[in-house]
């Protein structure tokens, strides 16, 4: 009996601490209505979870909700950290621990609590676990996958985490680049090309969900898309009132008139590249307080771009067109960003990359309610960057010099976190700044990876 507490200790540990969250009140933020009420915008997946809640119990569904959500995290995130804690031999209790809570700790209260709260990244999250473990098996260990059990299971999971957050079509660059390192390692470019269509027979059928999806919900039977009204913040954000006069076009001219005079009277602040003489570079080096400011910003503009400017009356259309003027708004912001990139090109590159480089580790956001794990921590701004970037390195050298199995296994490890973290920010800051909100995904695999190296190399000390 004895035994068997002590091999499940650290299961049983984390299984008592989910346990007590059961007795937590589910937590609503301004997303949670958007979902319940399942809007125009939102994918297939989550709020046809929360119907078959209603269904349960239209009173208590919330609850259930939330400790089914509790339940799923507890199970992906025990299998996540268990599959390499058997496959590195760690026995050691404290170092079990520690791992695990590496990957529970969005789940614990310290800067969310996302079991109990009613959003999408609640379910995302430990289906991107389970992703990872499933992908790393069918990539990273040929010898042990026997036919395409793994990589069917992959595709479910693609399919499951797509339909809940459109976000994650960032694992199909690095589900791609597995592919071509399967062709690389086994040269076989029949399996290759089968495996390429069954992706792509994937995405279809997402795309006809999806579609069907609006068909039920809008009457319309094509995927809606809202995201001009995020990728235009940026650009505006930037522009200078000079910039803003050169926009082409009746519609986009209306939408900046109508921007800059809301904006002005709720003392919304932009331009702020204006402060260090409009020089980009040391606009960028002291973007500490920029970027507060660019996040403090941020949520006002882009609520304006999204909702304030796609009414029907706004685009003089009638009521039962609703859905056709947020569409046209999506359309008409989208084609402000481009003239306005196009007209500061530099700046707006240099913006995005500074965004994404503070994205993967760098920032130290002073607002007290932009709270955030890494966000406040900050590691004097660069210090995570800067170690993902030499753990890369040695991974790279580690693949290309190593002989070691599991050191190679490791470093492949490592390297495909690293990798999707980055396609993370990368994609996150064309539309956002990287909150930790949509980068916590990702990012604790990156923390995740440094803790196992650590404890790899403790463990393999004390031995």
């Amino acid at each position: 009996m004895n035994t068997i507490i002590q091999k499940n200790f650290s299961k049983i540990f984390y299984f008592f601490i989910f346990f007590l969250f059961f007795f937590y009140d589910e937590i609503l933020i301004q997303d949670t209505g958007s979902y319940i009420e399942n809007i125009y915008k939102r994918p297939f997946l989550y709020p046809f979870i929360i119907n078959i809640f209603q269904l349960i119990s239209e009173t208590a569904f919330l609850k259930l909700l939330s400790i089914f959500q509790l339940i799923l995290g507890y199970i992906c995130l025990i299998y996540f950290s268990f599959f390499f804690i058997r496959k590195f031999n760690i026995k050691n209790i404290l170092y079990q621990i520690i791992l695990i809570f590496t990957v529970a700790y969005p789940y614990l209260g310290i800067s969310m609590k996302l079991g109990l709260t009613i959003f999408s990244e609640s379910i995302g999250y430990p289906l991107i676990l389970l992703f990872s473990v499933i992908f790393i098996k069918n990539y990273f260990f040929l010898k042990e996958v026997k036919g395409k059990k793994y990589f069917f299971f992959m595709m479910i999971l693609l399919a499951l985490m797509v339909l809940n957050k459109k976000t994650f079509l960032i694992v199909l660059p690095v589900i791609l680049l597995g592919e071509i390192y399967n062709l690389f390692i086994n040269k076989k470019i029949k399996f290759f090309l089968i495996n390429i269509l069954i992706i792509l027979t994937t995405l279809f059928l997402i795309n006809i969900t999806e579609r069907a999806n609006s068909y039920i919900k809008s009457g319309v039977f094509k995927p809606i898309s809202v995201g001009g009204s995020s990728y235009v913040t940026a650009p505006f954000y930037l522009a200078t009132d000079e910039d803003l006069e050169k926009i082409t076009g009746d519609e986009n001219r209306k939408i900046i008139q109508f921007a800059l005079l809301n904006f002005k009277k709720d003392n919304i602040e932009r331009n702020i590249i204006s402060k260090s003489e409009n020089d980009i570079l040391n606009f960028s080096k002291n973007n500490r307080k920029i970027f507060s400011n660019y996040y403090s910003q941020y949520v006002y503009m882009q609520d304006l771009f999204e909702n304030k400017i796609s009414g029907h009356e706004f685009f003089g259309l009638d009521k039962k067109d609703e859905l056709l003027a947020r569409e046209l708004s999506s359309k008409h912001c989208t084609q402000i960003a481009f003239q306005l990139i196009k007209l500061k090109p530099k700046e707006n590159l240099i913006f995005y990359i500074t965004n994404v480089i503070y994205g993967m580790g760098g920032y130290f956001i002073s607002r007290d309610d932009l709270r955030g794990f890494y966000a406040n921590i900050g590691f004097a701004g660069f210090f995570l960057l800067i170690l993902q970037i030499l753990v890369s390195f040695i991974c790279v050298i580690s693949l290309a010099k190593n002989t070691d199995k599991q050191l190679k296994s490791i470093s492949c490890i490592i390297l495909f976190f690293f990798v999707l973290n980055l396609i993370n920010c990368l994609t996150t800051a064309l539309f956002t700044p990287v909150y930790d909100r949509y980068s916590f995904y990702t990012f604790q695999m990156v923390f995740f990876s440094i803790s196992l190296i650590f404890i790899l190399f403790f463990d393999k000390k004390r031995t």
